[in-house]
């Protein structure tokens, strides 16, 4: 079987929300992840409204933090996609 090495949606959500865990500046989460701003700002919203992120302001800085629904969701996505990686053969 042919895997496709390009990141699938929930790869991206993953990597995003991992990244949040100790907090992280938009553009820190922009550059980590290599999304363009339009695709990264679509992932924020949904996760945002999702109640798997959330906003922390620092002075004038946004930090965007996992909430611990987040937390969770980040466990299953890691869970399953753990499960999904070919093994040895059978």
């Amino acid at each position: 079987m042919v895997v496709n090495t390009r990141r699938c949606e929930i790869e991206i959500i993953r990597e995003i929300l991992s990244l949040a865990t100790r907090g992280a500046k938009k553009t820190q989460i922009l550059y980590k992840t290599n999304l363009s701003y339009t695709q990264l700002q679509e992932y924020l919203s949904f996760l945002l409204n999702s109640h798997s992120l959330e906003i922390e302001e620092a002075g004038n800085t946004r930090i965007y933090r996992t909430t611990s629904k987040g937390l969770e969701t980040l466990k299953d996505i890691n869970k399953i996609l753990d499960d999904l990686q070919p093994r040895g053969s059978y």
